[in-house]
């Protein structure tokens, strides 16, 4: 599909709510607010001056997901690429992001707290999130306010756990080809216990996962402080199904359910805790969190040639420290993290992925945080926020085997490096009864992922990675009412991109541009029939030269960055058929995209429809069933080009889900 059309289909969905919102003479009051979670003080998300997004629990209770993407997608500028089993690879107005880039590009929470310290992230860390029991996931999308920093680049992800005056509920799920839950939330006096239990034959031969999350909540006081404590636990076991290859190997049938790499497997563990103290000082609140967390990871590296094992791991201590009121925000962050990471190849070489031990290190992290945040009100309508967060990175890094190359992989000696970026945030609004309106500018930077520097391959050096800076402009504007809606302009450029090129050799100094508006409305045709849209229109390029001696590879300032599609739109329809009856419909549309740095080679995109169907038994149980990919169209989750191969993870053929929820 060529540009003009792109742009047709997202003006044309655009079309109706704005018509619709023209003839909205009763504007209703349906403000969202943030308790807790990616800012410090509560406020109507309608407020705020920046793109922030607040999935609630009607609508995560609607989508049932069995995997965060298919709630997350929902979001304007999210395009989230499931892998295999609970795998994925995340874009928050960005191309989708791999490796280090991946991992250190988006910042996970949980009640505002990240799921893995900042240079030990995880590719595929919201796995390890509660979102199987969430009360709501709040999206932030452009750089972190000043609360954060590394990671906070393209966006923030807050997860944010249920309250525990929160009815008890039980779920049990299934689908038509072995999958299986069972999700139980109780209370009991000050405590909320939640547990998740998850089982997928999977789709393709010798795939699927068993996981299993725990979490435990207090609420209550201790002298003047109140206390909100949050315990988790998580464990995966995935028998992972690798890439399929070949030219749109994914329409084959047979091609898409096989598993060309059955030994592939991902077992992941994780265990958090933190505790939330504030107390109020005068006209101030002060809040201090302390937390701790273990992560483990041990998975076969199917994805690249050799298929080496990998284990990775970090354990962490910190402390989030705020004092704030209405207008003013400061605080003092410190975290402390000692981690390792252990590659080795059994298989014979390949290339320049020899057979033996690849790495062997272990690092020491020290960060230190401070920030602040001010709101001034120039008039009755018109506020200015301004803030900023400096932050500085230590690494120890401690080499655990002989010093020298390997093939493609160099050990190098120990070594330590520090980094210190500043971030500063400016918006300017000005609200009315026609809406907000708003213009902000901010800074995103992220230190380094240890793996960006002490993974080191051919052409490049430790510590070679420099601190990643994106700088972005946006104008908004909101509305809340009958109909509600967001419109969002964006432009960004982004120095010292780190990621790897299409024959897996890390790129160190990149720089990307990256333009888009963005439109998220919903509105109330009739008093029965609702009707949502979330569309992205955008253009993500290369800003730089670099000749990898082949057209797939050689990148040219000025063209497309791969996996980053022009256009992404979610479409529903929600009836109340009568008033326990409630059907809805769902359109993802996912643009065209290339593959490679080069532009030679390109998915289509593709259009899927979900069907949904619930019945309220009574007041307290409910019955639901939907049919993902109702046509069974033949596309893939993801698709890129590597090591001279086009491949694919297919996209799950259709299949039904069912199952009951239960509030007792």
């Amino acid at each position: 599909m060529n540009r003009p059309q792109h742009i047709s289909i997202f003006i044309s969905a655009l079309c109706l709510p704005l018509t619709a919102i023209a003839q909205d003479d009763n504007r209703q009051n349906q403000d969202e607010v943030i308790v807790s979670g990616i800012y410090n003080q509560a406020a109507d998300v309608a407020a705020r001056p920046a793109s922030l997004d607040v999935i609630d629990t009607q609508q995560l209770t609607r989508i049932s997901a069995v995997h965060p993407a298919e709630a997350l997608n929902t979001v304007a500028g999210v395009n989230i690429h499931r892998g295999s089993g609970q795998e994925h690879l995340t874009a928050i107005r960005s191309p989708v992001l791999t490796g280090g880039a991946g991992a250190g590009s988006f910042l996970y929470l949980e009640d505002g707290v990240p799921l893995r310290a900042a240079g030990f992230a995880n590719v595929n860390g919201l796995f390890e999130g509660g979102t199987d029991f969430a009360k709501s996931i709040e999206v932030l999308k452009g750089p972190g306010p000043a609360e954060y920093g590394s990671n906070a680049v393209h966006g923030v992800i807050n997860i944010g756990s249920a309250d525990i005056n929160d009815p008890n509920r039980i779920k049990l799920m299934g689908s038509d080809d072995g999958f299986a839950s069972l999700t139980l939330a109780q209370t009991m006096g000050d405590f909320r216990a939640s547990v998740s239990l998850a089982h997928d034959n999977g789709f393709r031969e010798d795939s699927g996962f068993d996981q299993q999350k725990f979490q435990l909540k207090y609420s209550g006081g201790f002298g003047p402080w109140s206390v909100d404590w949050l315990s988790s636990f998580n464990n995966l076991n995935q028998e992972t199904a690798g890439f399929i290859q070949g030219d749109d190997a994914f329409r084959d049938k047979d091609i898409a359910r096989s598993n060309p790499n059955p030994e592939a497997f991902r077992d992941g563990k994780s265990y958090r805790t933190q505790a939330r103290f504030a107390r109020n000082l005068g006209d101030y609140t002060l809040a201090l969190t302390p937390y701790a967390r273990r992560a483990e990871l041990r998975f076969l590296r199917h994805f690249v040639p050799g298929q080496a094992l990998e284990k990775n791991g970090h354990s962490s201590v910190g402390l989030q420290s705020a004092l704030y009121d209405d207008s003013l925000n400061v605080g003092f962050d410190v975290e402390y993290s000692d981690g390792f990471l252990f590659e080795f190849q059994d298989n014979p070489s390949r290339f320049s992925f020899v057979q033996g031990l690849h790495y062997d290190y272990e690092v020491e992290a020290v960060v230190i945080a401070a920030y602040a945040q001010k709101t001034f009100a120039l008039g009755e309508a018109l506020t200015l926020d301004i803030g900023a967060r400096a932050e500085y990175t230590h690494y120890d890094y401690d080499n655990q085997a002989n010093d020298g190359r390997s093939g493609r992989f160099i050990r190098s000696p120990d070594r330590t490096d520090d980094f210190l970026t500043l971030t500063p945030k400016l918006s300017l609004s000005y609200s009315s009864d026609a809406g907000l309106f708003y213009a902000r500018a901010a800074r995103g930077s992220r230190a380094p992922q240890v793996t960006d520097l002490y993974s080191v391959q051919l052409n490049q050096v430790a510590g070679a990675a420099d601190v990643e800076t994106l700088d972005s402009v946006e104008l908004g504007y909101k509305y809340t009412g009958r109909v509600s809606m967001e419109l969002a302009a964006f432009a960004m450029k982004k120095d010292n991109f780190f990621f790897r090129n299409a024959n897996g050799f890390n790129v160190t100094n990149g720089k990307t541009s990256h333009i888009g508006i963005e439109a998220a409305v919903d509105f109330e045709i009739t008093p029965w029939l609702r009707a949502g849209f979330n569309g992205t229109l955008a253009d993500h390029r290369y800003a730089f030269d670099l000749d990898e001696g082949s057209a797939a590879n050689t990148i040219t300032d000025g063209t497309r960055v791969d996996s980053a599609p022009d256009t992404l739109a979610t479409t529903t329809l929600t009836a109340d058929v009568t008033n326990t009856v409630e059907l809805g419909l769902e359109w993802r549309h996912v643009g065209s995209y290339f593959t490679n740095p080069g532009n030679t080679a390109q998915y289509n995109g593709h259009d899927i429809f979900v069907g949904r169907v619930s019945y309220d038994l009574s007041d307290a149980i409910r019955l639901f069933g939907r049919v993902d990919n109702v046509f069974d169209e033949r596309y893939a989750d993801r698709a890129d080009f590597a090591f001279g191969n086009e491949r694919y993870f297919p996209g799950r053929p259709r299949t039904v889900f069912f199952g009951l929820t239960a509030a007792y």
